[in-house]
């Protein structure tokens, strides 16, 4: 997920932290829905 997805990203390098705001919340539970959906799309 991306900036304008919703992701907050905080610090330098591997040593920020990475959280969602309400909208990037809200973006993270669709996408949970739509690969429950369809599984067959997270298979390699």
């Amino acid at each position: 997920m991306e900036i304008e997805h919703g992701v907050i990203w905080d610090g330098v390098g591997e040593d920020g932290i990475e959280a969602f705001s309400d909208f990037g919340i809200e973006n993270l539970i669709q996408l949970i829905k739509f690969f429950k959906e369809n599984p067959k799309l997270l298979k390699r």
